[in-house]
């Protein structure tokens, strides 16, 4: 709105006011004004404050620019999302001169001062077994191991509690027999369902692989200490 214009109106139609209802008016008049001044200035911080730019104002400060100041408004405000390199002939030369003047491996290791260099030692399935890293048995020995023990414990009839199955003496023991569990029942050599809030497990006496997958996941998290409720 341009208040001035509204204000000379206003100026021109002062000196024709008469009555007291022509006053009321014009004072009706210039508060309606200073309102849209209000809501105008409001407008204006908001949009200061994110950045906005009217659209004329844009296209009339575009307009009074130069074309050097365009060129640069373009190069300051230019982010491409897309780069394409190629190799030319004066990248190649610059490469091949980085690797030509590139000092040996044990050029450059006698400046970090390490020492005599120590060629690396190998070790066998034995010393890898005691550190932990190799297990003894063989995955599908451990997986039979597990099925074995789980036929034991229940049946085709019968379950047993998932959690009372797979919980060992360690954390470490309980996650691994939580995971022969899982291919277990991946495989078909077992069925896992949900009765009454808890997990049961039952053995299958041949394994039944479904066709097409299984439609369900059951993600099963293993806390530090299974509790005494979940175990039975």
């Amino acid at each position: 709105m341009d208040v001035s214009e509204a204000l000379g109106i206003l100026r021109r139609h002062a000196e024709h006011l008469r009555s007291l209802k022509d006053h009321l008016l014009d004072i009706r008049a210039l508060v309606g004004i200073a309102r849209v001044v209000g809501l105008q200035s409001a407008q204006l911080r908001f949009e200061s404050s994110s950045l906005f730019m009217d659209p004329e104002m844009a296209r009339q400060k575009l307009e009074g620019l130069s074309r050097q100041q365009l060129a640069e408004l373009f190069l300051s405000s230019w982010h491409p999302i897309v780069e394409l390199e190629q190799l030319t002939p004066s990248m190649v030369k610059e490469a091949t001169e980085y690797w030509r003047r590139m000092l040996s491996f044990f050029e450059r290791r006698k400046r970090l001062q390490l020492g005599p260099l120590v060629v690396p030692g190998t070790t066998g399935l034995g010393q890898l077994s005691e550190e932990g890293l190799v297990e003894e048995k063989g995955f599908t020995r451990k997986l039979e191991d597990v099925w074995e023990q789980l036929k034991l414990k229940s049946t085709p009839e019968e379950t047993v509690g998932y959690w009372a199955f797979v919980s060992g003496s360690s954390f470490t023991e309980t996650v691994v027999r939580a995971q022969m569990v899982s291919f277990l029942v991946s495989y078909g050599f077992a069925t896992l369902e949900e009765r009454e809030k808890n997990l049961v497990l039952r053995a299958r006496s041949k394994p039944q692989p479904a066709k097409n997958g299984s439609p369900l996941s059951f993600p099963i998290p293993i806390p530090k200490e299974v509790p005494l409720s979940r175990a039975k």
